[in-house]
């Protein structure tokens, strides 16, 4: 099936249909070509909604195409805040029991895409360095399993029989079988694949210039100015990843958003020994071993920040920081040597959640944003998607992530 798979981005989406001439209106317009965008496409073309998505460059390009493609279901070190109050707790199982939902989705999405995506549950590990650290490991885990998440922490020789080739020096590591990855190369371009079958239209190279509401139109409700020309809308649907915030504020509505870069270590091969994915709950780490046997080391660490269209680039205190921790953990990599490094650029939110869904300032106006965004990706779409084509009738999407919130 992977063979297919590339045969299939390669060709699914000519440059001559995705260059075309930009059709004059649309029922819906997405804009940004990354995953979000491109599964939203997806998942509003399959409900019989019209819609046309708007990429200023190329598909899956941006952050989308730059991030490790990890699948994480445990409580991360992004989530957390310095104690871990009632109210903490209620919006961790809030969370936890959303990412449950998109790993269930993941289970079933090379299927239903009829694509290889590169899906693999080879299950995560959540390592602790100190004493304090692994208290939070416990007291995820009580979290975790009250909102449906199983995951395991283990220490002393039960933790070394399980992950011999870590660090002995650990304090203690938590299990989740659910935790996994896919390949990011692929699987927004397969959703646009399918959209496109489906009937949406797909621009490549058309850059979102301004954003005008048309008054008292009962047709069309927005006037989106590209750099191929001018379309009509009803609906608008902003996924434009980190530049997400600067088309809203066209529209007076500012986002509880912020941006970082962040950077990637790749390794050259070495034999096979890490099968599930690691992360660290205190330190900025993430770290597994790809098919071809490559260490791909990330976990947050900057990058520099360069203007649109140049690519962010990378720090040497980034590549080193990071090799640093991911030695700790994992010491055999003393002896493997570092090959490139990759950047790329992250949109968080101030308050964890995601923004999604209509604004009720601006009606037919929607946000599509997520902080981890990989994982849940797909998920999130689905809910918009659905909100969508039921002209409201069936809202799956928490209060909480309205992109209305204070900022």
């Amino acid at each position: 099936m992977e063979n297919r798979t590339h045969e299939l981005i390669s060709s699914y989406l000519s440059d001559e249909v995705a260059n075309s001439e930009l059709p004059k209106e649309s029922e819906t317009v997405v804009i940004g070509g990354g995953l979000l965008g491109t599964a939203l496409t997806y998942y509003l073309s399959k409900s019989g909604v019209e819609v046309t998505l708007l990429e200023r460059g190329e598909l899956n390009r941006e952050a989308s195409g730059t991030n490790a493609g990890s699948f994480h279901f445990q409580i991360a070190i992004h989530q957390l805040t310095k104690s871990i109050t009632p109210e903490e707790e209620a919006r961790l199982a809030g969370e936890v029991r959303l990412q449950l939902d998109a790993a269930n989705l993941w289970h079933g999405l090379e299927d239903e895409l009829d694509a290889d995506l590169g899906v693999h549950f080879t299950g995560g590990l959540m390592v602790s360095e100190t004493e304090d650290e692994l208290k939070v490991l416990r007291d995820k885990q009580r979290i975790e399993l009250a909102a449906g998440l199983e995951t395991q922490v283990m220490t002393g020789t039960e933790m070394r029989d399980f992950a011999p080739y870590l660090s002995p020096k650990l304090s203690g590591i938590s299990y989740c079988a659910q935790e996994g990855h896919a390949n990011p190369l692929t699987v927004g371009p397969i959703f646009a694949l399918r959209a496109a079958e489906n009937g949406a239209r797909i621009r490549k190279n058309c850059e979102v210039l301004s954003i005008t509401r048309i008054e008292n139109n009962p047709t069309f409700r927005f006037k989106v100015k590209t750099s191929r020309g001018e379309i009509l809308c009803n609906r608008l649907v902003n996924a434009a990843g980190p530049w997400t915030q600067d088309l809203s504020m066209q529209l007076g509505i500012s986002l509880p958003m912020g941006l970082s870069g962040l950077h990637v270590n790749v390794t050259e091969p070495y034999e096979k020994v890490l099968t599930p994915m690691v992360q660290h709950i205190g330190r900025r780490l993430t770290l597994k071993q790809s098919s071809n046997n490559t260490f791909i080391i990330g976990g947050g660490w900057p990058s520099r920040v360069e203007k649109f269209p140049k690519r962010y680039s990378n720090y040497w205190a980034s590549a080193a920081g990071n090799a640093a921790v991911a030695l700790d953990v994992l010491p055999l990599l003393k002896d493997v040597r570092l090959v490139r490094t990759w950047s790329g650029i992250w949109a968080f939110t101030h308050d964890f959640n995601p923004i999604l869904g209509e604004s009720k300032k601006v009606p037919g106006y929607h946000v599509a944003l997520v902080p981890t965004g990989f994982t849940l990706g797909p998920m999130v779409s689905h809910m918009l998607a659905e909100y969508i084509s039921s002209q409201g009738k069936s809202n799956p999407i928490p209060h909480s992530f309205n992109p209305d919130r204070a900022s």
